[in-house]
């Protein structure tokens, strides 16, 4: 749909269990847990490429969790899990992770409508060769009570530096909670102190799947637009205390010897900000692969003081490569 610098992702999962095949958590036969992956692979075999974790070692298991390929569910249960990539890097499908199936589709920017669309697809081409463990009436059964229904999530990651500066966005959000949960970066419950924001579905019953989509799209549209608006407003009342800030967080990040990563965090998200405003110039970069990638569980084996400085020297490489102060006159 957009190119959108507020939306970081956007992403829907269908969670899918077989009929008459004990859930993941009882699933002691690893003959049914093989046979899941080898019905997976034949559906999809001219679409995605699978792999079994039952060879992979733990170190590589984690490196893969860390570029946001595989879960932790998925690598606890490695001994008879396995994943899928497609060909064109837009949709995943893990076997037996939480549930035997999950199918999905994550994509940069405001893309929810077309991820929604993609997950659509590949469903239907599970459910037209397996039989999936089904309840008229409560629908797609699910090892997660929550998804007993659809088994449909929809999630998007946003980024309100303007509504959270006004400690605004706290009052936004709660509008929607009962049927939304909101997630740090770290996937734990917001605290409401971070322009970060993950916003995901509850539940999945008495919806329609494409509804569930729909119902996110117009929260998230609605939340640009007031995002759009605070940001103008603040800077109509306080621009250079604005521009400021981003400049000596880019002057910082630039220049600093070592940095935590609660500092490296800090400026990352002034500099965000800058590029949303045109304050600073950036090129195409994938900020959050960029912040993932710089996250203390990367820099295994490396001592503290080491870890800052390999995080500082990333950053002023980073920001060399794709960012430059543009010209302001407040």
């Amino acid at each position: 749909m957009q190119d959108c610098k507020n939306v970081l992702y956007s992403c829907c999962s269908y969670r899918r269990n077989i009929k008459d095949v004990p859930f993941v958590k009882r699933l002691s036969d690893t003959e049914l847990a093989v046979g899941v992956t080898r019905s997976l692979s034949e559906i999809f075999t001219d679409e995605f490429e699978f792999k079994s974790l039952k060879n992979v070692s733990l170190n590589e298991c984690q490196k893969l969790k860390a570029q946001n390929i595989i879960t932790e569910e998925l690598i606890n249960n490695k001994d008879i899990s396995a994943y899928g990539k497609s060909y064109d890097d837009k949709a995943f499908v893990y076997a037996n992770e939480q549930e035997h199936i999950r199918i999905v589709s994550r994509l940069a920017g405001n893309n929810l409508e077309e991820c929604y669309k993609i997950v659509n697809q590949l469903d239907d081409k599970v459910l037209n060769k397996l039989e999936m463990a089904f309840d008229i009436n409560y629908g797609y059964l699910t090892q997660n009570p929550k998804l007993v229904g659809t088994g449909l999530e929809v999630e998007v990651l946003m980024f309100l530096p303007a509504l959270n500066h006004s400690d605004k966005l706290k009052t936004l959000l709660k509008d929607y909670h009962k049927e939304y949960e909101f997630l740090n970066l770290e996937r734990g419950d917001y605290t409401f102190k971070s322009p970060f924001v993950i916003i995901k579905n509850k539940y999945t019953f008495g919806h329609k799947e494409n509804q569930i989509a729909a119902r996110l799209q117009t929260i998230v549209d609605r939340l640009i637009e007031l995002e759009k608006k605070e940001e103008d407003s603040l800077f109509n009342l306080s621009a250079s205390t604005i521009v400021d800030k981003i400049f000596k967080s880019y002057g910082l990040a630039l220049c600093s010897y070592r940095q935590t990563f609660a500092e490296f965090e800090g400026y990352l998200t002034d500099i965000m900000w800058g590029d949303i405003l045109n304050i600073l110039k950036a090129s195409r970069v994938d900020y959050l692969q960029f912040l993932n990638n710089n996250k203390t569980e990367n820099f295994e084996g490396i001592n503290l003081k080491e870890q800052e400085k390999m995080r500082a020297k990333n950053f002023f490489n980073f920001l060399n490569q794709n960012i430059s102060k543009g010209e302001v006159d407040v």
